[in-house]
């Protein structure tokens, strides 16, 4: 049996932490968490694996995910990622609402919308006619428009869709959530050249450079045999991603002969994604940059492991032939450009948008004030106050639209973005996604939901 855990989330659907829970009785005990408290270090030497990773997993949840939040803020590659998601959760509720308005005599939603949309009509026919053949019914889908795999975006400029008609809006925002979604897809995959063999996807180092940190914590909670022990769980039954980042970076270390210590993997994996990924594309990929080191290590370059940290970007980006520290600053005035322009925006209010600019400025700040306490993880979480703190929600599978939420934010914390002001992107987002998302999520239970009361059509997932 898996561990009974409370499972973070980062996902800049909602610009904060998020938690998922079972019901009722998760938010109530979690408004309750300490987690400045010490482990009863000698009760866990009788306990089994799944009780003491559950225990531990539960304290140090938020602090997995409070890297994740700073991340987010720092690199670029988290201001392409929240970017990508505020067009793609916007757009996409814009196409479910424009719906609604031209649904006429409808009565069910082919989901998901990434797929229909690419779907050529005689291939919708004959998926509708398979369908109703088990059903038993005729079923009436709304007008959607075929959308190329190859669909050419450059006529379509700016945040703002310009259309004269409901037919205009209809495929103005289909077309650029499906652009929206697949460039968060391949953001998440690592950009990468075609042909050229992915070493390691982007989302493998982030969540590593969580677990490190999150292993710092449970070191201070319970003692390092207690986070060894952690470690020999993710090692055996861990979530592939941890696994696949810890093996990479070990490789790495190894290559580099410095020893792996919980500083060194996370230096490794802090200058992995610091890639300009909106003018870098491909370059900027976390695999990427460490193949560079790893093949200059291999020619004989050598870098010391007490050097501080800002020297060993210098050096390695000689490697790599980039400017790590330009990039973060170049990102960072991009990103403010973006929620200039997007701010005003009718469906979200402009707080969301200030509150993201001032916060990427903070986090970049703090950084550059004291890059070695960043990628230090137990100096890191000593001071951890210097950086912006999200907000907190915790979501559970209940309420009119399939999904609740409850603010669980500690109440000592000042959100660099607000509760109300995060929820109103995550509000659009659950419609959005329960349209355009792959099946296992726009059929979610909240995703069906959503669709049926937002749109009143019964969602019927494609298998292809």
């Amino acid at each position: 049996m898996a561990p009974r855990i409370y499972v973070g989330r980062f996902d800049p659907r909602f610009p904060g932490v998020s938690i998922r829970a079972t019901g009722d009785s998760d938010v109530h005990s979690f408004r309750h968490h300490d987690r400045s408290r010490s482990a009863p270090v000698e009760v866990f030497t009788g306990l089994g694996d799944d009780a003491v990773i559950s225990d531990v997993s539960r304290q140090t949840v938020l602090d997995h995910e409070l890297r994740h939040f700073r991340d987010s803020l720092l690199f670029p590659f988290g201001a392409a990622t929240t970017r990508s998601r505020i067009h793609a959760s916007y757009n996409g509720f814009l196409a479910a609402m424009t719906l609604v308005r031209m649904r006429g005599d409808a009565d069910v939603l082919p989901v998901p919308l990434q797929t229909w949309l690419r779907m050529p009509a005689p291939e919708r026919d004959a998926f509708l006619s398979d369908e109703a053949a088990f059903a038993g019914n005729q079923l009436r889908p709304p007008p959607l428009p075929v959308i190329p795999g190859d669909d050419d975006l450059s006529d379509l400029a700016g945040a703002e869709i310009r259309a004269e008609s409901d037919e205009e809006l209809l495929i103005g925002s289909c077309r650029t959530a499906l652009a929206d979604y697949r460039m968060l897809e391949d953001l998440w995959r690592s950009p990468h050249e075609d042909g050229e063999q992915l070493v390691s996807p982007a989302v493998d180092i982030w969540e590593t450079a969580g677990l490190l940190c999150q292993l710092a914590a449970i070191a201070r909670y319970a003692g390092e045999p207690v986070m060894q022990r952690f470690v020999d769980w993710v090692v055996r039954r861990g979530p592939h991603p941890y696994r696949r980042g810890m093996q990479v970076l070990a490789v790495c270390l190894e290559q580099l002969a410095w020893p792996a210590t919980l500083r060194n993997q996370l230096a490794l994996a802090t200058w992995a994604q610091m890639g300009r990924y909106e003018t870098e594309r491909s370059a900027s990929s976390p695999g990427r940059r460490l193949v560079a080191l790893v093949s200059a290590a291999a020619r004989g370059a050598r870098w010391s492991e007490g050097s501080a940290f800002a020297d060993l970007v210098h050096a390695w980006d000689e490697v790599a032939g980039v400017d790590s520290v330009a990039g973060l600053h170049a990102a960072t005035v991009r990103f403010g450009a973006f929620c200039r322009r997007t701010r005003m925006t009718s469906l979200l209010p402009t707080e969301l948008f200030t509150s993201l600019a001032d916060a990427r400025e903070q986090m970049l700040a703090a950084f550059l004030d004291d890059p070695d306490a960043y990628v230090d993880p137990f100096a890191y979480l000593t001071d951890d106050d210097r950086y912006p703190l999200p907000c907190v929600g915790m979501e559970h599978p209940t309420g009119a639209l399939g999904s609740d939420w409850s603010d669980v934010t500690p109440p000592t914390w000042a959100p660099a973005v607000s509760y109300d002001a995060a929820m109103s992107l995550a509000s659009i987002a659950l419609l959005s996604d329960a349209v355009f998302l792959p099946g296992e999520k726009s059929l979610q239970r909240n995703g069906r939901v959503a669709i049926a009361s937002a749109l009143d059509l019964r969602a019927v997932r494609i298998i292809r």
